[in-house]
């Protein structure tokens, strides 16, 4: 029984912990308020971490599961370039297509978010990287 609780009191700990972090989402990150632009950050985000596959990537390829019409997701992006947060460059393998590139000010928004992360879930966990 007392494993019972401890596992559902670690779940709400998640829980809570995601629901705070959606909250900063919210107040401190616009670019979090749409599906759509959800979508192309996590996405972005999640190719950062390897940069050689990044760069190999086309725009197409970044879509993803297509949940989203094209053109919601094309509209994203010309907003995310307008801020600063990409670059949309031709590709070096094929003139025809382009490739998304995340600038600077994108990875110290990410650097920020990730820091925000850690700090919540530092509330209700012991985080040890492995």
């Amino acid at each position: 029984m007392e494993t019972i609780e401890k596992n559902h009191y670690e779940a709400w700990g998640l829980v809570v912990s995601l629901a705070e972090l959606h909250q900063w989402e919210l107040q401190n990150h616009p670019l979090l308020d749409t599906l759509t632009g959800r979508h192309l950050y996590y996405r972005l985000a999640q190719e950062s971490v390897n940069k050689e596959y990044v760069l190999t990537r086309a725009i197409k390829d970044v879509f993803g599961s297509m949940h989203y019409t094209e053109k919601a997701l094309r509209t994203r992006m010309r907003q995310m370039e307008h801020e600063g947060l990409i670059d949309a460059v031709t590709r070096p393998d094929d003139a025809r297509s382009k490739q998304l590139v995340p600038t600077e000010k994108f990875n110290q928004l990410m650097a920020v978010h990730a820091e925000q992360v850690r700090k919540i879930f530092d509330k209700h966990f012991l985080l040890i990287e492995k």
